[in-house]
């Protein structure tokens, strides 16, 4: 039988600001992921994933665009991994959200997300994937997605998968935990909705919608253990770092490159 409640994880970022006119950011989200029945077929459920995030924002300073103190989400995903055959798969997602810092809201507050990926399965330790993902951002609507997932043994896998590859190997076990070591990158970041103070006098008088949008890498290390608790830590480089405005009268900023700090657990 299905387990009605497949994950509940927390994770949190930090990037620190680097000078007067650098972008620090401290990035959390919560998120619990419940699995149903779907078309008869408990082998592939359909997967409800509520979850909030909240993003506290340090900078820029004049001159340059400002940000609010703070931004937050509130968002519902939907996915299903259809199995057509033993060799052909799918990886399906569709969600939407509010995006904001809550002082208003409209129409571009509401965003829709969603991913679309065919898995050929060519043997239990090789697969190829590619497709769309869809992020509805200001500079970015859709990203292509493509790669091959690798398992040589049960110490190793590589995920090399554009936008989000990640390799990782287990160098120990103690008890009933793994511990894992990983190479990752990412195309993270987000979009929002902002009250924003164009002129300088502390009234906000600007609502728009602005991305943030930055290149990861990083290493980490993670643990997971058969009951299904795990977590993970890891350092990294944020890079190629920009804040998008959607008004044609906001020029766009560009953050230095900073180092950054994440972690979470899962259960």
């Amino acid at each position: 039988m299905t387990k009605l409640l497949q994950d509940i994880h927390l994770d949190h970022y930090w990037i620190p600001r680097s000078s007067d006119t650098g972008l620090g950011l401290n990035d959390s989200e919560i998120a619990a992921t419940f699995a149903f029945p779907f078309l008869y077929n408990e082998q592939t459920p359909l997967l409800v994933t509520p979850g909030f995030g909240y993003q506290a924002w340090d900078g820029p300073r004049a001159p340059h665009p400002d940000m609010p103190p703070n931004t937050y989400e509130a968002f519902l995903e939907l996915g299903w991994n259809p199995q057509a055959t033993p060799w052909l798969s799918g990886e399906l997602a569709f969600g939407a959200g509010v995006f904001s810092d809550f002082t208003d809201i409209n129409s571009d507050s509401v965003r829709y997300f969603g991913r679309g990926l065919f898995v050929l399965t060519f043997s239990p330790s090789f697969q190829i994937k590619g497709g769309v993902v869809y992020l509805d951002r200001v500079h970015i609507k859709v990203l292509p997605a493509a790669g091959v997932v690798w398992t040589p043994n049960s110490d190793v896998r590589f995920d090399i998968y554009f936008p989000s590859p990640k390799l990782s190997w287990r160098w120990t076990t103690v008890g009933n935990t793994e511990w894992w070591s990983y190479l990752r990158g990412e195309y993270g970041g987000g979009s929002w909705t902002v009250d924003r103070d164009s002129d300088g006098d502390g009234s906000l008088d600007i609502f728009e919608q602005v991305d943030y949008n930055d290149i990861r890498a990083a290493i980490g290390l993670e643990w997971l253990t058969l009951r299904g608790f795990g977590g993970f830590f890891e350092v990294g480089v944020a890079f190629e770092r920009e804040l998008v405005f959607r008004s044609s009268g906001t020029p766009n900023f560009e953050p230095d490159v900073m180092g950054f700090l994440g972690g979470g657990i899962h259960f």
